[in-house]
């Protein structure tokens, strides 16, 4: 499109924008962005279309820029003889036979020999890397070089690649090889290892001077000072005893409650009992504490167990000094036992975590009954003790033994601990209510130190267990009777019979009323009269008993027999099963084996 065409459209374009511009101005409510937009994109296009460079004018030097900035740049140096193109200078020469032979080596069918040809293309080769040394080496090689050409031999060409060979090898020894056995970068680091040596010696000549920057070496005798020791440790100190000094961070210094996870010790022969005593020694200390057990449930719910798991970890929360998580640590029942006949290692764990918002709950189940019912509510006693008990369980779910659910919703004034409570049916007053929750475990502050090496025979007693305790005041563990398990008997419940009315029964269709006759308290004729059979009907009545008779003789033979071909054929099969198994047996043996014997020889 020329520029007068284009220029044209656009003056009939801005004739039909103002028009367009006109109507909307008339309208009332348009908004402000709108108005002229015609224009604006317009003169929006002429602008990029005038800052747009062109590069044909650019390379060619043709006037289309608006801005002449870059017109003619190349037409000054441009000819008017197109270089890309091939210009045929008429008659080309080739049937003269000497301009033939010099491109003829050019084509396949050419002479590609010659090691003289391919140095012209690159020129002169010189080797930066090679010695000077073997300039007189390689001299000689390129003297010989040219004479040997054209007469060489596959042996020749093989002794020179062997003589290249052994060059560039003695050259790689030279570099990496230079002591024979030791490389020249181990004898460097060597060599520097032992200056550092020798300096450090001298710099560290006065045994003053080496103490206050290295500090004591180990074997020296050193003098320490401890201060705020018991005076029970020098009364009772015993220099055959070995004493271990060592230091614990800041952070063991504070007490907490630690969570660990613990595992019952496999040669231990009993499992542990919750909040039972237990000598734990954690890093540099050893400690009495009583753990709580628990185990985490799917809803990260801390549940406390009575007993350690036999096969299992379970958690272990006490009270004592902090320790770093990851911290393992091992457990004994007492410090100074030499009685124990059985493995002391009771368990082994390693510590979790010190948080001090833990956590362990214990499953309740409260039990109430109901005493007065009403439709869908109920009121119920002896679950709670007091109106406070009861305020801290509003909303929370109940359910009957019969499974009707309900909800407690407020207390009563009287009696203390009752309530009201709403349930999705009727209630009976014989059930029973039950709430299942969770109380919190409280985990006892108990931390008693071993102290064995400030008694004067070097034993210790702490707390004693339960079993301990009974076991020496010839105590048996008490037993609860609500606690046994009693033998169910159930009184079978007899139903009243079904009685409809004479008033009802006559307005009832036929097919629905009672069909049952009364008890007649006298007989009818029917009943009474006797049957005398005539002498034909009694030899009939006999033959037909007689043939019964011999039926269910016949039937009973039969049955005997066909029981004894049954057990016979089980007693075949079973014969012909053990023989297939022995046989399997058998074959599995000798699979095994070869697959041992490839296994064995895989692994050599």
């Amino acid at each position: 499109m020329d520029d007068e065409e284009y220029y044209e459209s656009d003056a009939e374009e801005d004739q039909s924008d103002e028009e367009e511009g006109e109507r909307d101005d008339m309208i009332v409510g348009a908004a402000r962005w709108k108005k002229n937009i015609a224009n604006k994109a317009k003169e929006s296009f002429i602008q990029r279309q005038l800052n747009a460079k062109n590069l044909h004018s650019i390379i060619y030097g043709e006037d289309t820029d608006s801005s002449g900035q870059f017109a003619g740049l190349v037409a000054e140096t441009r000819t008017s003889v197109d270089c890309t193109r091939h210009v045929w200078a008429g008659e080309s020469g080739w049937e003269d036979p000497d301009r033939r032979d010099t491109i003829r080596d050019c084509f396949v069918t050419g002479d590609w020999g010659g090691d003289g040809d391919e140095d012209e293309g690159f020129g002169d080769f010189e080797d930066l890397e090679a010695d000077p040394e073997e300039d007189g080496d390689n001299a000689d090689v390129e003297e010989e070089t040219p004479q040997n050409t054209e007469e060489a031999t596959p042996e020749e060409e093989k002794s020179k690649y062997e003589k290249k060979k052994e060059k560039l090898k003695k050259l790689f020894d030279t570099d990496y090889d230079e002591n024979g056995d030791e490389s020249k970068y181990f004898a460097d680091l060597q060599e520097e290892v032992d200056t550092q040596t020798r300096t450090n010696k001298e710099f560290f000549a006065d045994e003053a001077h080496r103490e206050r920057y290295e500090g004591y070496r180990a074997g020296q005798y050193v003098r320490v000072t401890i201060s705020n020791m018991p005076c029970e440790l020098i009364e009772t100190l015993d220099p055959h005893y070995p004493l271990v000094v060592g230091g614990v961070a800041n952070l063991e210094h504070q007490m907490g409650l630690l969570q660990t996870r613990t595992k019952r010790h496999r040669w231990y022969p009993k499992i542990l009992k919750n909040q039972d005593p237990i000598v734990v020694s954690l890093g540099w200390r050893r400690f009495q504490t009583r753990p709580v057990y628990s185990i985490q449930d799917h809803n990260m719910r801390q549940r406390m167990l009575k007993y350690t798991p036999e096969h299992m970890h379970c958690h272990a929360t006490f009270y004592g000094p902090l320790a770093p998580p990851n911290t393992t640590f091992i457990a004994t029942q007492g410090a100074t036992d030499k009685k124990t006949s059985s493995f002391r290692i009771v368990a082994t764990g390693v510590v979790l975590g010190l948080d001090k918002t833990i956590d362990v709950v214990k499953k309740l189940k409260l039990t109430g009954t109901p005493y007065k019912i009403f439709k869908n509510t109920a009121f119920l006693k002896g679950m709670f003790s007091s109106i406070l008990e009861v305020s801290k369980f509003e909303g929370a779910m109940i359910k009957t033994v019969s499974g009707i659910r309900g909800q407690v919703k407020r207390a009563l004034s009287a009696p203390p601990g009752a309530f009201r409570a709403s349930f999705e049916d009727k209630i009976q007053i014989s059930d029973i209510v039950f709430l299942r929750c969770w109380v919190s475990v409280d985990i006892p502050k108990f931390y008693t130190p071993v102290i064995n090496l400030l008694t004067v025979d070097k034993t210790w007693s702490g707390m004693r267990t339960v079993a301990e305790l009974r076991r020496e005041r010839g105590e048996t563990i008490p037993v609860k009777q609500d606690s046994l398990y009693k033998e169910i008997e159930r009184q079978q419940k007899v139903f009243k019979p079904l009685v409809v009315s004479k008033s009802l029964q006559k307005n009832l269709p036929f097919k629905t009323k009672p069909k049952v006759e009364n008890k007649r308290k006298k007989q009818l004729y029917v009943t009474k009269r006797a049957v005398v059979s005539e002498p034909g009907e009694r030899r009939l009545t006999t033959l037909m008993q007689q043939l019964l008779t011999a039926q269910k003789e016949s039937d009973k033979k039969k049955m005997e027999k066909k029981n004894k071909e049954k057990e016979k054929y089980l007693a075949e099969q079973a014969k012909i099963t053990a023989k297939r198994g022995e046989k399997a047996k058998e074959r599995r043996k000798i699979f095994y084996q070869k697959n041992a014997k490839k296994d064995q020889a895989g692994e050599e």
